[in-house]
């Protein structure tokens, strides 16, 4: 994992994860580095690629339905306002994910850091940010679902390797981390919905100030 700001490096590393999840967390489990690095230099870097896509992929969408009297000023402004608010949405799940691993880890005789916990969530969100290159255009963007599942297959096979949970415990682990962080999950993206819309309706002048 890059101990610096390096995007390409970081997307090398990203990509390699991808194709060989296995061999990459084995050969980075050891290096630990500081939470803020984790989060800076990595997680920060690859929400970007959902961030850049969803913003391109609304403003031209936006855009077109504009023409034809649908959309306007107020769909480019909640194009911007949701790419800003999943980016922080994106991040702020990352680092839950790890908080969640690293408080459950000793319910199911795992030994952990968070730096180790927060590592490992954001490998599994790796393939999810990769994917969503596909919101630049939003008919197809739902196929990011497909690099959510992979993240699983990535979490459940780096509980063991990570941080050290018996294997007969792993499948359970996971599906632990899931419905918790799912929960949290589903209660950011109601915020973030409720904040994109109301600046929206606001936008296109349904909502008073």
């Amino acid at each position: 994992m890059p101990t610096s700001f390096n995007i390409v490096g970081t997307f090398k590393h990203a990509i390699d994860l991808v194709r060989n999840p296995a061999g990459v967390m084995n050969a980075y489990k050891d290096s630990d580095l500081p939470v803020n690095s984790i989060m800076i230099y990595y997680v920060a870097v690859l929400a970007a690629v959902p961030f850049v896509a969803i913003l391109i992929g609304d403003l031209w969408y936006y855009g077109l339905f504009g023409y034809l009297g649908f959309a306007g000023f107020g769909g480019y402004g909640f194009a911007v306002v949701e790419a800003i608010l999943t980016y922080i949405g994106d991040v702020l799940s990352v680092f839950i994910l790890g908080f969640v691993i690293w408080k459950l880890a000793p319910n199911f005789r795992s030994n952990t850091t968070q730096i180790r916990a927060l590592k490992l969530a954001a490998y599994a969100f790796t393939p999810a940010f990769l994917l969503s290159i596909l919101n630049i255009i939003p008919f197809i963007g739902v196929l990011v679902i497909l690099g959510l599942l992979y993240g699983l297959y990535i979490l459940y096979l780096g509980l063991p390797i990570m941080i050290n949970t018996p294997k007969e415990q792993a499948l359970t682990f996971t599906i632990v981390v899931v419905v918790v962080t799912l929960v949290i999950y589903f209660v950011i993206s109601a915020i973030i919905a409720g904040i994109a819309g109301a600046i929206f309706l606001h936008s296109i002048g349904l909502l008073a100030i």
